[in-house]
C-alpha cells in the first residue's frame, strides 16, 4: 500500500477527516501526507505578518517560512488529534487557490494512492453551473478519493 494524502483545509471538519484517515492509515499500514495549502492571498498576509515582526526584531525572514503558517496548522492539528499509532509528514504548498490539479499533483508526487478530503454540500444546479472541484478530484485521480461532506 502507498501512503494516504489528507487535504488539510482551516475550517469545520477537518479534525474529523484527519481521524478517520489515521484509521485507515493504522489498518492499512501506510503514513499519512498531511497537505496543507495557502492560498496566494494567505501568503502574501504570512509575508506582509513576517516583515513586520522582522522589522521589530530587527531580523528577515524567508519566504520559505511564510510557508511555516501552513506546516504549523497542520502539525498542530496532527499533533492535537492523531495519536502515536500513524507516522505522518506534512507538505505545505501555495496555490491561488484549492484546485483538484493541485491535490492531483501532491499526491501522485509523493506515490499517495489514496485522498481525503472536505466537500460541500451543494444542490445539482450549483454543481452545474459554477463546477465542484471535488467532483473534479474523485474523477481525475487514478486512486481512491474519500470526501467528508460537512
Amino acid at each position: 500500500m502507498r501512503d494516504a494524502l489528507v487535504v488539510m483545509e482551516d475550517r469545520e471538519g477537518c479534525a474529523a477527516l484527519l481521524r478517520e484517515a489515521a484509521a485507515y492509515a493504522a489498518g492499512a499500514g501506510t503514513e499519512l501526507v498531511l497537505y496543507s495549502p495557502l492560498t496566494g492571498e494567505e501568503y502574501e498576509e504570512a509575508i506582509e505578518t513576517l516583515d513586520e515582526i522582522g522589522r521589530i526584531e530587527n531580523r528577515d525572514y524567508s519566504d520559505e517560512e511564510a510557508l511555516g503558517v501552513a506546516r504549523q496548522f497542520a502539525e498542530r492539528m496532527a499533533t492535537e488529534t492523531l495519536d502515536g499509532d500513524v507516522a505522518w509528514s506534512v507538505v505545505a504548498d501555495v496555490n491561488e487557490e484549492l484546485e483538484a490539479r493541485h491535490v492531483i499533483e501532491a499526491a501522485e508526487s509523493r506515490d499517495c494512492d489514496h485522498v481525503f478530503t472536505l466537500g460541500r454540500r451543494r444542490s445539482p444546479t450549483g454543481k452545474a453551473v459554477f463546477g465542484d472541484e471535488t467532483q473534479r478530484l474523485i474523477l481525475n485521480f487514478e486512486g481512491y478519493v474519500t470526501v467528508k461532506v460537512e
